[in-house]
C-alpha cells in the first residue's frame, strides 16, 4: 500500500477519506494510518467505548453529588444547597430576597445570612435592636435577643439588675472578703478593707513584716510577729582584764 504520491512522493496519502471513526470523533491522518481523536463521552480505537465519569478521579459531581454513567454521558444527583450538570453551582439562596428591605442578604450554601442595618435585628433584620436606647448601665455590655429582640446586660464587677444598675453589697452577700479579721466596707462597684494591725493589702492577705525596717540594736535578731516583733539580743561575752602591780 502506498503512503505518498506525487512527482517525489512528496505528498502523504490522506487516509481519513473512509475512516471508522464513530461519535462525532475527529480523525487525524497519519502515515499510511490514521488517528481517531475522540469527544469526552467516548473512548477506545474507533471512539466507540463509553467513557464512564463517575469512575474518574476526581469525582464528575463535585461537592458530594451522586453520580450515574449513562451511555454517551452521565447524570449528578446535587447535595442540597447546589446544582448544575456537576453540581458546581451555588444555588442562590437570596435569590428570593428574605432579609427585610434595607439589610444585606448573604449567600451561604443552603443557607442564607441578613446583615442588619443599625437598629434592626433578627435572623431577617425584622426586628427593633433593643440596645439601641443603650439601657445596660455602668460600662456593661448588651446583647439581642435575635428572636424577639429584647436586650440582656452582661454587668461588670460589683452590679447587678437588668441594667446593671444595682450596687452589689460584697460585704453581705457571703463570707467576708477581707481576711485576717479586716472590717469590710462597701463602696459604690466594690468595696474596701480596713485591715486589723499587722495585715496589709486589697483584702488585708499579707502580713506586715514588722522586721523590714530592722528595728533590733547590737547585732540581735529580729522574729516577726503579728502586728509586732521581738528582738533576741546576743549573749553577752565576758572581758578578762589583767592589772600589772
Amino acid at each position: 500500500i502506498n503512503s505518498f504520491n506525487g512527482t517525489n512522493c512528496e505528498v502523504n496519502i490522506d487516509d481519513c477519506p473512509n475512516h471508522r471513526c464513530q461519535n462525532g470523533a475527529t480523525c487525524m491522518d497519519g502515515v499510511n494510518t490514521y488517528n481517531c481523536q475522540c469527544p469526552p463521552e467516548w473512548t477506545g480505537q474507533f471512539c466507540t467505548d463509553d467513557v464512564d465519569e463517575c469512575r474518574l478521579q476526581p469525582n464528575t459531581c463535585q461537592n458530594g453529588g451522586t453520580c450515574s454513567n449513562t451511555r454517551n454521558g452521565y447524570n449528578c444527583v446535587c447535595v442540597n444547597g447546589w446544582s448544575g450538570p456537576d453540581c458546581s453551582e451555588n444555588i442562590d439562596d437570596c435569590a428570593a430576597e428574605p432579609c427585610t428591605p434595607g439589610s444585606t442578604c448573604i449567600d451561604r450554601v443552603a443557607s442564607f445570612v441578613c446583615s442588619c442595618p443599625p437598629g434592626k435585628t433578627g435572623l431577617l433584620c425584622h426586628i427593633d435592636d433593643a440596645c439601641t436606647s443603650n439601657p445596660c448601665k455602668m460600662g456593661a455590655q448588651c446583647d439581642t435577643n435575635p428572636v424577639n429582640g429584647k436586650f440582656n446586660c452582661n454587668c461588670p464587677s460589683g452590679y447587678k439588675g437588668s441594667t446593671c444598675a444595682e450596687d452589689i453589697d460584697e460585704c453581705v452577700i457571703g463570707p467576708n472578703p477581707c481576711e485576717h479579721g479586716g472590717s469590710c466596707k462597701n463602696t459604690e462597684g466594690s468595696f474596701t478593707c480596713n485591715c486589723a494591725p499587722g495585715y496589709t493589702g486589697p483584702r488585708c492577705e499579707q502580713d506586715i513584716n514588722e522586721c523590714g525596717s530592722n528595728p533590733c540594736q547590737n547585732d540581735a535578731t529580729c522574729l516577726d510577729q503579728i502586728g509586732d516583733y521581738t528582738c533576741i539580743c546576743m549573749p553577752a561575752r565576758l572581758v578578762s582584764i589583767t592589772v600589772d602591780v
